[in-house]
């Protein structure tokens, strides 16, 4: 039965989708590995962000090093969506213009923990970022919450660098901790595994198993079939025994 045109065809296709299928799983896996960024020494940040230009694209993500004080005053909530809202608190440098520093995340904009700011000078190592475009939204709301992370949307009273930094460590601490935000830039996201693609890896391999499924229960049909439509076995005569 496989010899016949029918099902020689039906092979085939079954085939070409599997092979078909199975490249696509491949290129989604490859398309799902991170590549991992070399390490960069941390430089200070103000040999990266000024208020002058925006942050080189060869410097996403690199490395950098401050000191200043926070100003609580002037801190923003970032909703990202998914009761994710990012704690971003502009530093104040001795001299030069001010940091917006992404401290950590929080469920919710009225958590007491996102004004457990350290009080006086700090340390902060943490990941260059550019803004979330520019320009964004307006002048931050109703509990100081803005949409995307933008220079609007700080709106800030004084000069301030054309960036954020992604707070990766700090001294004094601040008590309680946050959770740390997952920059779209560094070390803390070039490494690692892209589920979504993953996902779709998995999905191209489902698929193929389901042509091999198919194949498989359109065969076992057909032989059913032809074992109904075949007609019964003849019986040879029975011939005396001669002795």
């Amino acid at each position: 039965m496989l010899a016949t045109p029918r099902w020689i065809g039906l092979s085939v296709t079954a085939l070409l989708l599997i092979v078909a299928f199975g490249g696509m799983s491949y290129w989604q896996w490859q398309r799902a590995q991170r590549d991992e960024i070399p390490v960069r020494e941390t430089v200070a940040a103000a040999e990266l962000l000024t208020a002058d230009a925006p942050l080189a694209g060869s410097d996403y993500g690199a490395p950098v090093e401050l000191t200043g004080t926070y100003d609580l005053a002037a801190q923003v909530l970032v909703d990202h969506g998914q009761g994710e809202f990012w704690v971003v608190t502009p530093l104040r440098p001795s001299t030069g213009p001010a940091v917006p520093i992404a401290r950590g995340t929080v469920t919710s904009p009225t958590d007491p923990s996102a004004a457990s700011v350290a009080t006086g000078v700090v340390t902060v190592r943490g990941l260059a970022q550019p803004f979330e475009g520019d320009p964004g939204t307006a002048v931050p709301g109703e509990e100081g919450i803005v949409e995307r992370l933008t220079a609007s949307g700080l709106a800030l009273p004084y000069p301030a660098v054309q960036g954020w930094v992604a707070l990766t460590g700090q001294e004094p601490q601040a008590q309680p901790a946050l959770v740390p935000v997952i920059p779209p830039f560094g070390v803390a996201s070039g490494s690692g595994i892209r589920l979504q693609n993953a996902g779709y890896a998995v999905q191209w391999v489902l698929f193929a198993a389901f042509v091999v499924f198919v194949w498989w229960r359109f065969l076992r049909e057909d032989a059913r079939l032809a074992a109904e439509q075949a007609p019964p076995p003849v019986a040879e005569p029975s011939r005396p025994e001669i002795y």
